[in-house]
């Protein structure tokens, strides 16, 4: 277990928290300050430290006439709005034109901490706190289906989606499934994302977790939604892992 907490209110957007599975953002269209479409989320890239979304990576096809060129945009700069389905995000086409953007083949995953420092100083916002000189940056289809191993370095499972918060960019919980472990394959965990450990070799998140404790874990079950939208959800998966809130982490 990592920490003992207390029950916080649900203050933070109100009584639900709007989470989006990793896999729906990818895609997901993108809105001028006027409501107009010009483009679209191709992937999130995202800190597997800290578990935030360092920046969204975005294709504007139509917009300026661009459509091979994808331009990583800090995600606070990205507006969820309900009514359109997708994020708002104000900025001009003459700031585009001299955005820092991604090249046609290179990797979108920036292991250098200089180029994150160039987005967010380009677009004015203030940087990620990293725990280390190079950031370990993923992309979110990445994630999906990393394997997940004990404090052994046995295999137990995989990452089946990632759950974020669609306002502040950070991650909720992973939805994880744990073939053979207990035998357990239809179900799935989530589980707060400051308990993974992300491991270089062999290439996959660590979990120390019991066979005991997943007996009782929250589960989603068949045919369940898993983007919860009520915070008491939320925080009973927390409160039974006795892990920190997520909306309380700085």
């Amino acid at each position: 277990m990592v920490t003992t907490m207390q029950h916080a209110p649900m203050t933070e957007h109100g009584t639900t928290s709007p989470l989006i599975a990793s896999d729906r953002v990818e895609g997901t269209a993108v809105y001028d300050a006027h409501g107009k479409r010009i483009g679209k989320v191709e992937r999130l890239v995202i800190d597997k430290a800290s578990g935030c979304v360092a920046y969204a990576v975005l294709s504007f096809g139509g917009f300026l006439g661009i459509g091979a060129d994808h331009y990583p945009i800090p995600w606070p700069m990205l507006d969820y709005d309900e009514k359109l389905g997708g994020y708002r995000v104000d900025i001009t086409e003459e700031q585009l034109k001299n955005a820092p953007k991604i090249e046609q083949g290179e990797s979108w995953e920036q292991a250098n901490g200089d180029r994150g420092e160039e987005v967010h100083g380009y677009w004015e916002q203030p940087a990620p706190v990293q725990e280390r000189q190079t950031s370990s940056l993923i992309t979110s289809d990445r994630v999906e289906g990393m394997p997940v191993y004990d404090a052994r370095g046995k295999r137990i499972g995989k990452v089946e989606r990632m759950m974020i918060d669609k306002l502040t960019g950070r991650i909720a919980y992973a939805i994880l499934s744990f073939g053979g472990f207990l035998g357990i394959g239809e179900d799935h965990y989530p589980i707060p994302w400051s308990m993974l450990t992300y491991n270089e070799k062999p290439d996959g998140f660590q979990l120390d977790i019991t066979e005991e404790q997943l007996k009782n874990a929250p589960k989603i079950e068949q045919g369940e939604n898993w983007e919860q939208t009520n915070r008491a959800r939320n925080q009973n998966v927390y409160d039974y892992w006795e892990v920190r809130y997520y909306w309380l982490v700085e």
